[in-house]
């Protein structure tokens, strides 16, 4: 691939009178294509990705980390005690072991939450809580591993959310200094940040950008094409497999089976099931509020 795309580019690249630039992920075919083509005697610049930067920052410090494994493990016991059971709202979500480090956060803030559930020292626990302390496994051993993540993770959202609305130029450069200040100095996470930002700010300045910002994010070329994915491979992430598992706890299906159920509207369904809020309400309401565990 990456030998292919110069001769793409040189096609076209002499077409445009003005500077170039390209915004790529984590991978490397783009990077060599660009490395290639300028020492063909072109210039273009190579912008990285915000988000693929940063989720390797966080591979590289925490991956190794001793209770990086317990973590995962112990979510993965608390996954298998809370599903199916009347706690099941408090499950953890799911995160892709492809890209785990993209969205890692959304498990470390899950467990943070439920950990605040769980009272310390406590003489005596009423009936639900009981049965989520006994369904924790490892997790509050890893928490001091829970606390040190978020410091770091919230920090970096918070950088995220402003270059990525406002693309990167000094003032927003300067306000993210200001936000990982919370990190120790020695943190491998604000030093790689801290380099990526220095080296974009170059090449912003380059491009003429560094007042106005430049868009360091692949989010929205990313959204089209899983559009596109979903209009060709289904809404849902491995949705033929599901579907070839289904007819087998359903007995035998007829076209006017499936026809009952495309017309089943939600004030049907709430008649046929009662009045039970749905498990993302549940979780809403119970997971970011200690103490209402009996409300369930």
């Amino acid at each position: 691939m990456a030998k292919r795309l110069p001769n793409f580019y040189a096609k076209y690249l002499p077409k445009w009178d003005f500077s170039a630039a390209f915004l790529k992920d984590g991978g490397t075919d783009l990077e060599k294509a660009i490395r290639l083509l300028n020492e063909q005697g072109t210039s273009l610049e190579c912008i990285d990705d915000l988000s693929h930067m940063v989720a390797n920052l966080f591979k590289h410090e925490y991956a190794e980390d001793p209770l990086f494994n317990t973590f995962i493990t112990a979510c993965g016991q608390v996954s298998k005690k809370l599903k199916q059971t009347i706690l099941a709202c408090l499950a953890p979500p799911k995160v892709s072991t492809k890209a785990r480090f993209m969205n890692l956060h959304r498990l470390v803030e899950w467990a943070d939450k439920l950990l605040k559930h769980v009272p310390q020292n406590q003489a005596e626990d009423a009936p639900m809580l009981a049965k989520l302390r006994a369904s924790l496994d490892q997790l509050p051993e890893c928490e001091p591993f829970i606390k040190r993540f978020l410091r770091d993770a919230k920090s970096m959202l918070a950088c995220q959310k402003i270059l990525k609305q406002e693309g990167l130029n000094l003032a927003t450069y300067a306000q993210c200094q200001k936000l990982i200040e919370v990190m120790p100095a020695s943190s491998s996470i604000r030093i790689g940040f801290t380099d990526w930002a220095k080296s974009q700010l170059e090449i912003a300045n380059r491009l003429g950008l560094n007042q106005t910002g430049l868009p360091i994010s692949t989010d929205v070329l990313e959204s089209l094409f899983g559009v596109g994915k979903r209009l060709g491979m289904g809404q849902v992430k491995d949705a033929d497999r599901i579907a070839f598992h289904l007819p087998a706890l359903c007995g035998t299906l007829t076209k006017q089976d499936a026809q009952d159920v495309v017309d089943i509207t939600v004030a049907k369904h709430k008649e046929v099931i009662g009045c039970v809020d749905s498990l993302s309400k549940q979780r809403r309401d119970v997971l970011p509020n200690p103490g209402s565990l009996e409300t369930l």
